[in-house]
């Protein structure tokens, strides 16, 4: 096997897990695209949090069936039954029931990628095991792991996240061929910390065991086909090193809020990069929006994250002064140019928390915001609120409910933060893709 980069220099960088690093798993689900994957990459992982009574869900996306095209003695459907055998077996030796598998039975070594035919019903099949199971922690192969069947499965777990809605889980990715068949664009161009091990030495024996009781992989079980694939022991011993690693990429577990320039680089390409002009998603979120504001005029309004002003334009009708503020001075232009004429209404430039304005509002409206900010900068944004808020003053959330990659957070964690705060809640809705809560300063 030729390695296409330094598998010793890769990994030298790697940080150390602490079992406290784990503390926040409660329910896991591993993604395999095939029988074997589970034992090579997390087997010690999973027998870890199994002594922690963490609760587990395993998918196998593809039957497996073609590692020995050329077999007569075993033709695909009965190596898929084979392979699924050795793969039971081997959850049952980490302390797995088999009832925790499912399997999506794709053709091997063709599982359907992003834009195939049979995608989007696989997402559709994804989106509602994640919302059923809620998983905090999923492993997956890592996003260009080079064979197809990997990348299809990072695929499809991308696309699925982003249909349900779901509180962001942590994504951890396992490298499998990495080792042995990357070219050097596949190798991942990770920062520091990104890249983690376990210590799992104490597990080495019954991760050799799992290994072993894929018969069919590692043996010559099948004996006619002299071209069937097999996994030899220098293969193996990428993962029996007493270490699992895995890569928690910024990419996709983003944790910082986002910054300024990931919004005005969107508005310099596209100046409505949401359509919030055009989009009838936006246009019936927004006569939602207005018909639970509670109808009087406002001396003091406030609108976060006010973008190209659409939003602004109707809501200045009840306002008797209105801020409006934005992190992108492209947006703000736009925004400044349609309420031209409307001296009750100001911008700021900035965003929040670092620039929350120092009036107090009787009316505040953070629509399509909070799940851009970061844990902290919530709880922050939260405080300010509350302390920028008039006695009976209204606050009202808005935010789309389905996962975004980019985004730190989910739109339900930002509701359900406000939830959790001494605001009087006063009305709640929602529909198919976005919630509308409304809120009261006592």
């Amino acid at each position: 096997m030729n390695n296409a980069f330094d598998i010793d220099g890769f990994v030298a960088d790697a940080v150390e897990l602490q079992y406290s690093d784990l503390n926040f798993i409660n329910r896991c689900l591993v993604l395999i695209p095939h029988p074997d994957d589970e034992s090579l990459a997390c087997a010690g992982l999973v027998a870890t949090l199994r002594e922690r009574g963490i609760q587990f869900r395993f998918i196998l996306t593809t039957d497996g069936s073609r590692s020995h095209p050329n077999s007569v003695k075993y033709p695909a459907e009965k190596l898929a039954q084979l392979r699924k055998k050795e793969l039971e077996e081997a959850l049952t030796l980490m302390g797995m029931s088999p009832s925790l598998l499912t399997c999506y039975q794709c053709t091997d070594a063709s599982m359907p990628a992003r834009g195939d035919s049979g995608f989007s019903e696989l997402v559709a099949k994804l989106a509602a095991d994640l919302g059923n199971f809620k998983p905090d922690l999923i492993l997956v192969p890592y996003e260009l792991d080079p064979h197809c069947d990997h990348r299809a499965t990072w695929q499809l777990l991308m696309a699925a996240l982003e249909k349900g809605p779901i509180s962001r889980p942590t994504i951890w990715e396992y490298p499998i061929w990495l080792y042995a068949n990357a070219e050097s664009s596949d190798v991942p161009k990770l920062k520091p910390g990104e890249l983690r091990y376990l210590d799992v030495s104490s597990f080495n024996d019954l991760k050799r065991s799992c290994i072993a009781a894929h018969q069919s992989q590692v043996s010559r079980l099948i004996d006619d086909d002299p071209s069937g694939f097999m996994l030899h022991e220098d293969m193996i011993a990428n993962f029996t090193s007493g270490r699992e690693y895995f890569m928690e990429r910024a990419k996709i577990n983003p944790s910082a809020s986002l910054p300024e320039d990931y919004f005005e680089s969107l508005y310099r390409t596209d100046n409505d990069p949401w359509k919030f002009e055009s989009s009838a998603y936006e246009q019936g979120k927004y006569e939602a929006t207005l018909a639970v504001i509670p109808k009087h005029r406002y001396s003091n309004a406030l609108e976060i994250g006010c973008s190209i002003g659409v939003f602004t334009e109707k809501l200045e009708a009840y306002c008797e002064a209105l801020t409006g503020i934005d992190l992108s001075e492209t947006a703000l232009a736009k925004a400044k140019k349609r309420m031209f004429g409307f001296p009750q209404v100001k911008f700021i430039l900035g965003g929040i928390p670092s620039a929350f304005p120092k009036d107090t509002f009787d009316l505040i409206v953070m629509s399509e915001v909070g799940y851009y900010l970061s844990v902290k900068d919530l709880a922050t944004t939260r405080s300010l609120i509350q302390a920028h808020m008039r006695s009976k003053g209204i606050l009202v959330l808005v935010h789309w409910t389905h996962f975004v990659v980019d985004y730190p957070i989910s739109g339900d964690q930002v509701h359900e933060y406000f939830l959790a705060s001494p605001l009087i809640h006063v009305h709640g809705q929602r529909s198919d893709d976005y919630r509308i809560d409304v809120f009261q300063q006592e």
